[in-house]
C-alpha cells in the first residue's frame, strides 16, 4: 500500500509547483509589508525574518525549555548567507523594532511582534490549507488532510518550514537566495495555469515528465521584477549571466526554465526533497494535538486569537 510519502514523491513536480505558488505568494506579500527602510534589502531580510519567526514560534510551542534565540552566526550558517550581511541587516531591523537581540546574543522578535508580521503569520495557516486542498483535488495527498481540526499555530510553523525547505535547495544548485528564488519562481509561474486544470496537470506531475514546450509560457522580465520587488536590471543581469545560461530559455523580453534544467538530475532531486519534506510536514501537523503550547502565538501577540483543536481534544481538556 502506498504511503503519503510515496504518493507525494511520485507526484513531485505537482507538489513542488503547488507548494511553490503558496510559498512565493506569501514571500512576496511579506516583502510588500516590509517598512520602506528594508525595501532595498528585502531579498536578505525576508529569509532572516522567516528564520527568526520560525524559531520563535517553535520555542514558544515547546515551552520554556528552549529560551534563547539563535545567534547571528547560526542564522547566517542556516541560510548560507555571509555573516556580515546578516549582521548588518539584523541591525537595521533592530533599529526599527522588527527584531530584538537579547543580552545573551540570541536573535528573536520583540514582544509583541510587529502587527504587520503577526497578521502575515496568521495568513500562513490559510495558505498551507489551500495548498493541501489543491493537492488533495489533484490526488497528491490524503482527503481532508489539513481540515478544520488542525491547529493554526502548527500550520503557521509548517508553512514557515516550507519556505526554509525551498530555500535549502540552494545547496543543490550553488545559487544565492535571490537567484534561487528567481529560478523557482520562473518554474512555477510559467506553468501556473496548469494547476487550475487538473486534466492538464496530471501528465506533468511526476519526476520523469515535464510540461510540453507549448504549455510553458515565457514570463516577462518586467513582471518578474515587479513580483520580486527588485529592479528589472537585476533580473536581466541574472538571466543573462553566462553562469546561469543552463537554467533559462529567453524569447524577447520573456524567460522560462530550460528543458536542460527541468530534466536535470539535480532539479529532480530537489523536487523529490521538497515533496518528501512536504509529506513529513503535513503528517506532523496532523499528529499535533492542541495543548498549552498552541496558544504560543496568542501570547506573543498579546491579544486573543482563535485557534482550532479537534473535538476529542477539547472534550478531554474540559474533562481534565
Amino acid at each position: 500500500m502506498s504511503t503519503r510519502l510515496d504518493v507525494m514523491r511520485l507526484n513531485c513536480r505537482l507538489v513542488t509547483r503547488v507548494v511553490a505558488e503558496q510559498v512565493f505568494a506569501a514571500t512576496l506579500d511579506l516583502g510588500a509589508r516590509l517598512p520602506p527602510q528594508l525595501a532595498r534589502a528585502r531579498m536578505v531580510c525576508i529569509p532572516i525574518l522567516i528564520s527568526v519567526t520560525r524559531d520563535l514560534i517553535d520555542r514558544e510551542m515547546r515551552g520554556p525549555v528552549i529560551a534563547r534565540g539563535p545567534s547571528i552566526n547560526a542564522i547566517a550558517s542556516s541560510l548560507e548567507l555571509p555573516f556580515e550581511t546578516v549582521r548588518r541587516n539584523v541591525q537595521k531591523m533592530v533599529d526599527i523594532g522588527w527584531i530584538a537581540i537579547a543580552e545573551t546574543g540570541g536573535v528573536s522578535l520583540p514582544s509583541p511582534m510587529p502587527a504587520t508580521l503577526a497578521d502575515w503569520c496568521l495568513d500562513l495557516s490559510r495558505r498551507l490549507r489551500r495548498a493541501a486542498a489543491t493537492m488533495e483535488a489533484l490526488g497528491a495527498t490524503d482527503r481532508g488532510s489539513l481540515g478544520s481540526g488542525t491547529c493554526d499555530n502548527s500550520c503557521v510553523l509548517a508553512a514557515l518550514d516550507q519556505f526554509l525547505v525551498m530555500a535549502s535547495t540552494s545547496k543543490h544548485f550553488d545559487l544565492r537566495f535571490t537567484e534561487l528564488f528567481l529560478i523557482h519562481l520562473v518554474c512555477s509561474a510559467s506553468v501556473a495555469h496548469l494547476n487550475s486544470q487538473p486534466s492538464g496537470t496530471t501528465p506533468f506531475a511526476r519526476a520523469d515528465t515535464i510540461p510540453h514546450a507549448e504549455e510553458r509560457a515565457f514570463v516577462p522580465l518586467a513582471e518578474l521584477a515587479r513580483m520580486l520587488g527588485i529592479s528589472r536590471s537585476t533580473v536581466y543581469r541574472i538571466v543573462s549571466d553566462p553562469a546561469y545560461a543552463h537554467l533559462f530559455e529567453r524569447r524577447g523580453n520573456g524567460v522560462r526554465a530550460s528543458d536542460r534544467f527541468l530534466t536535470s538530475a539535480t532539479y529532480v532531486e530537489a523536487l523529490e526533497l521538497v515533496a518528501g519534506r512536504t509529506a513529513t510536514l503535513f503528517s506532523r501537523v496532523e499528529r499535533h494535538r492542541c495543548g498549552k503550547g498552541c496558544t504560543a502565538l496568542d501570547h506573543v501577540l498579546r491579544r486573543p486569537r482563535p485557534w482550532r483543536q479537534s473535538p476529542g481534544v477539547a472534550q478531554h481538556a474540559h474533562a481534565g
